[in-house]
C-alpha cells in the first residue's frame, strides 16, 4: 500500500441487544466501531414478523432503539446511523408496512430469513433437496418479495442460504441461476437499491465456509449496478469492519467503482480507490 491515507469505511449491517441473538450493547459497538477505525455504523436491528414457530422475539420498539442510540451518539465520534433489518415473507409484508410507519431511518436492509415457513439456520430446509434446487428456491423467493415489497434500500445478503447449507459446495454461483441473478440485479438497478456483501457470510462454520462468486459482482456491474454497500453483520463487537478492505478489492476487480452507505434514506455513494 502506498503512504496515503485511506478513507475511513462505514459498517452498514450491525446487531446490538434490541436484537434476540446479539448482547452487544449500543455503547459496546460504538466503542468497538470506533476502535475498528469505522466513519460510521448503522445499526439495523431485526424485524422479522410472523417468525415460524410464532418466534415472537424478532421484533423491537425503533422509538425505543432511536433513543438510546441519540444517547450514545453524544458521547462517541463516531457515527451512528439509525437502520433496520426486515425479514420479508409472503404473510408479513402488510405486518411491516403497518409497523414503520410511524418511523423513519437512515437506513432498510431487506432480507430473507424464513423460505417457506423454515428456518434453513436449523437445516430442515435442505433435506431433501439437492444444492441447485435449494439455492434456486431462496433466490425465486427473494425476488418475489422485493418486488412486492420495495420500500427497502439494501438487499442483504443473497447468499444467505449458503451459510447453513450441508453441501460440500457452500457457494451460490451466477453460473448456476443467471436468469433469476439477472432478474434481481435489474430490479435493484432500476429502482435504486443496493446489494450488499455481507462478511459474515463468509466465515466458517462447521468446518466450510462459503466463497463470494466473482461473477456475481460482475454481471451485477455489466448490467448497471452501482449501488454496493459492505457490512459486517456484527453481533459481537469484535466483528466490525471485518475483512472489508479484502472484499473492497474484490470488488474492485469486478468492475464496481463505488461503495456506498444510506443516510436518511439516501445512498452516498464514494470511490472504492480511496480506501484501499
Amino acid at each position: 500500500m502506498s503512504n496515503k491515507t485511506r478513507a475511513k469505511l462505514v459498517d452498514t449491517h450491525s446487531h446490538s441487544s434490541f436484537s434476540p441473538d446479539s448482547n452487544m450493547s449500543l455503547e459496546q459497538a460504538a466503542v468497538a466501531a470506533y476502535t475498528a477505525g469505522l466513519e460510521a455504523f448503522a445499526v439495523t436491528d431485526h424485524l422479522d414478523l410472523k417468525a415460524p414457530g410464532g418466534d415472537t422475539r424478532f421484533a423491537f420498539d425503533p422509538a425505543e432503539q432511536q433513543q438510546e442510540i441519540d444517547i450514545v451518539q453524544k458521547g462517541t465520534q463516531v457515527k451512528i446511523l439509525k437502520g433496520v433489518e426486515i425479514g420479508l415473507q409472503p404473510e408479513n409484508l402488510s405486518d411491516i408496512r403497518t409497523f414503520l410507519k410511524d418511523h423513519t431511518f437512515d437506513t432498510v436492509i431487506a432480507s430473507i430469513h424464513f423460505v417457506d415457513g423454515v428456518d434453513p439456520y436449523y437445516g430442515v430446509y435442505y433435506e431433501g433437496k439437492q444444492e441447485m434446487q435449494a439455492y434456486e428456491r431462496y433466490l425465486e423467493v427473494m425476488l418475489q418479495m422485493i418486488e412486492e415489497y420495495p420500500d427497502f434500500d439494501i438487499l442483504g445478503h443473497y447468499d444467505y442460504i449458503a451459510r447453513y447449507a450441508p453441501y460440500s459446495k457452500r457457494t451460490i454461483l451466477y453460473k448456476d441461476h443467471p436468469d433469476i441473478f439477472d432478474s434481481i440485479f435489474r430490479f435493484l438497478e432500476y429502482n435504486g437499491k443496493a446489494l450488499e456483501i455481507n462478511t459474515n457470510t463468509y466465515r466458517e462454520r462447521n468446518g466450510k465456509s462459503p466463497v463470494l462468486d466473482p461473477d456475481v459482482l460482475k454481471r451485477y456491474a455489466e448490467l448497471g449496478g452501482e449501488l454496493l454497500t459492505i457490512g459486517s453483520d456484527a453481533h459481537t463487537p469484535e466483528r466490525f469492519g471485518e475483512n472489508f478492505h479484502q472484499y473492497l478489492a474484490t470488488a474492485q476487480k469486478c468492475g464496481i467503482k463505488y461503495i456506498s452507505f444510506f443516510e436518511k434514506r439516501k445512498a452516498v455513494p464514494r470511490k472504492i480507490e480511496t480506501f484501499l
